[in-house]
């Protein structure tokens, strides 16, 4: 069971208009909200410890790239198997981390919506037409993930004003600046291939 705090302020949102569907709206655009808000936190925590890692192998990525396409430049295939191979590693690091980034913005989604079957668990939506495999009605779930898309994107537009995050979004942007270019294989490119 929730703890009686956190039900009372949920549901407080939903009852703020007297039209239960508009209640229903600025509740579940309230929850989505604050899921968003939490799962950006979480990844701004998670980077902010695994910085130094992140960056060491996104630089290490770029660097053994460029050695490798130099050494291909040079006709020296050897290495630039080698270089390529310790590329691909670092490749590799740098891409799960940052799956594991985003997956952590996605932790509150299971709660709100755990939430929210136990308030809503009952109600069924109509649609204003029949979807084949879905019906005329959908549950709180698919309103849930469609208000959570939109505060999603409403998000992303406004975070580089808002004081926290418009902080770490732009620390972000000057450290993606400091890693070197990738140089392009021979070839590609430049119009020459």
């Amino acid at each position: 069971m929730w703890p009686a705090f956190i039900d009372a302020f949920l549901i407080f949102w939903y009852r703020i208009p007297q039209n239960p569907w508009a209640g229903f709206c600025l509740g579940t655009s309230v929850l989505a909200l604050l899921c968003v808000l939490a799962g950006e936190f979480t990844l701004s925590l998670g980077y902010l410890v695994n910085r130094r890692k992140i960056t060491g192998d996104s630089r290490d990525m770029v660097a053994m790239h460029n050695l490798s396409v130099r050494a291909l430049e040079v006709g020296d295939e050897p290495g630039y198997k080698a270089c390529n191979k310790v590329a691909n590693e670092a490749f590799g690091r740098a891409f799960f981390m940052q799956i594991a980034l985003a997956a952590a913005t996605l932790w509150p989604v299971p709660w709100a919506l755990h939430w929210m079957g136990k308030r809503f668990g009952a109600v069924e939506f109509p649609m204003p037409l029949s979807v084949p495999a879905v019906g005329d009605h959908v549950s709180y779930a698919f309103m849930f993930l469609l208000f959570y898309v939109l505060a999603r994107i409403g998000f992303k537009s406004i975070r580089h004003k808002m004081p926290y995050f418009g902080r770490f979004h732009r620390s972000l942007l000057e450290e993606k600046a400091k890693i070197p270019a990738y140089r392009s294989f021979p070839g590609f490119g430049r119009g020459d291939g």
